[in-house]
């Protein structure tokens, strides 16, 4: 069995100590972000292709996501900012979009690069969503889809934001850019993030016209 089913396996038998002991082994092999995208990721795909092909119940992808959500709030724990900046990101998942794994993921990542990150979490509606960008005034608005059919409220939300916020960078990503193509259904002025590697690369360049992180 390959580390990444055998991670699933933990999670999904609720095996909480020996999850975290591959992972910190993992760690100590290659960095934080290469092990999100590499282990807990595909990991993580792999339950949901499970749950959708009904070969495993809610419960049991919820008992999975727990358990991955604990570990990433570990290791956020021990997380030392390599630099700080005054750049805010807010972070979503679009109105009845539950899955929220990634959104923490990509949280870390801005946090590792000294950004205020502002987790407002999944399933956020259209209007609040809004009045939380007015609040925050945020740099960047990094928005999260798992499936296919979020399409519709991502494009609502980006339409939006791109009307009352013309200023602000919005960023997808999720497992939604790998599904379908999103640059030909969003605004040009969207960036697309279709992994976390892309992503850690976009926030050491500084994001939206910033300072590169050396």
């Amino acid at each position: 069995m390959n580390k990444i089913d055998q991670l699933a396996s933990y999670l999904l038998d609720g095996d909480e100590e020996r999850a975290i002991q591959l992972v910190e082994k993992e760690m100590n092999q290659t960095s934080r972000q290469e092990m999100m995208n590499d282990l807990l990721t595909p990991a993580m795909q792999h339950i949901g292709n499970l749950w959708e092909n009904n070969k495993i119940t809610v419960a049991d992808e919820h008992l999975a996501t727990a358990i991955c959500d604990f570990i990433l709030s570990r290791l956020d724990i021990h997380l030392a900012p390599v630099e700080r900046n005054e750049k805010t990101v807010l972070l979503m998942g679009v109105q009845d979009e539950e899955h929220y794994i990634g959104l923490k993921m990509v949280s870390s990542i801005f946090k590792q690069y000294g950004w205020r990150v502002r987790y407002l979490g999944p399933n956020m509606p259209e209007s609040h969503a809004i009045k939380a960008i007015e609040r925050w005034q945020p740099d960047v608005i990094a928005i999260s889809a798992a499936l296919v059919h979020r399409i519709m409220a991502i494009q609502s939300l980006v339409l939006k934001l791109k009307e009352d916020c013309p200023d602000i960078e919005v960023v997808i990503g999720g497992r939604i850019t790998q599904q379908i193509d999103l640059h030909t259904l969003l605004p040009s002025s969207v960036t697309i993030m279709d992994s976390l590697p892309s992503l850690e690369n976009w926030v050491k360049e500084g994001g939206p016209s910033g300072k590169k992180i050396s």
